[in-house]
């Protein structure tokens, strides 16, 4: 169990620890219908505060084979999906959080390949029986992966827009580019990535990375359908909320 690779169900299990917690372990359905299929390529924009962190460490929670989860997630609706056990803690997954990177080496221009390299070496450590070099790309080192053990990835980019959002600096937005081009947009890496899931605050219409997305599936507020009940609280979880706590649902429903 790494930091990127693998990082395990700690951050899920703290959040559905909180005192409120709305069950939206459903949507896993919902994207278990993409995954291994022809679109494995999701993306979800929404505005912050709508629950896109949540949902990344549930699915990291869930597919996870750095952790067994079954009891973790036995006491919600997904448990009864006959989609859990299939896909429950079956593929890798590789966790990173955009936004943290960037905020902590704005300034660094190897900010990509220090990523990386910090991946490729959790991989190095994770995968001893298969050939990776410390040296090799991201895209490299999961492809030796899936070809000697057939075992495949799920990709999870919080914050993918972050580059665009905070106009980071020309050199750094083009090796941004050159990293989802080599790890999304070629058909030699796709069989070994099962899923891949970006969550962002810009629909990917609005910005730059256009072209290297253009093979993604994109839910964003308008159009949202079938994930729009499980990003944000739809009016029967907020009047369950006021019930349980005894406010009235239309002082509730301005909070929410």
């Amino acid at each position: 169990m790494g930091i990127y690779l693998n990082p395990g169900c700690e951050n899920f299990k703290e959040m559905i620890s909180a005192e409120i917690y709305v069950d939206k372990t459903m949507m896993i359905a919902e994207i278990n219908r993409f995954i291994d299929s022809g679109n494995i390529y999701i993306c979800l924009s929404r505005p912050r505060r709508f629950g896109k962190t949540i949902a990344s460490e549930m699915f990291c929670a869930y597919y996870s084979r750095g952790c067994d989860t079954r009891e973790l997630f036995a006491p919600f609706k997904i448990a009864n999906d006959p989609s859990f056990p299939e896909k429950l803690n079956q593929y890798h997954v590789i966790k990173i959080d955009w936004n943290f990177e960037y905020q902590n080496r704005r300034e660094d221009p190897a900010l990509f390949s220090r990523v990386q390299k910090k991946i490729v070496d959790e991989m190095v450590e994770s995968f001893s029986d298969v050939a990776i070099r410390e040296d090799d790309t991201l895209a490299e080192a999961i492809l030796k992966v899936y070809t000697a053990k057939r075992e495949t990835f799920v990709v999870l980019m919080d914050e993918y827009d972050v580059f665009i959002r905070e106009q980071a600096a020309p050199k750094l937005f083009n090796e941004y580019l050159s990293l989802l081009n080599a790890l999304f947009k070629s058909s030699t890496v796709r069989p070994a990535i099962s899923l891949a899931y970006l969550t962002g605050i810009l629909p990917v219409v609005r910005d730059k990375v256009q072209s290297k997305l253009n093979n993604f599936e994109e839910f964003t507020i308008l159009d949202a359908y079938p994930l729009s009940e499980y990003v944000g609280f739809t009016s029967d979880e907020v009047k369950a909320l006021c019930d349980k706590y005894h406010m009235d649902f239309n002082e509730c429903r301005l909070w929410y």
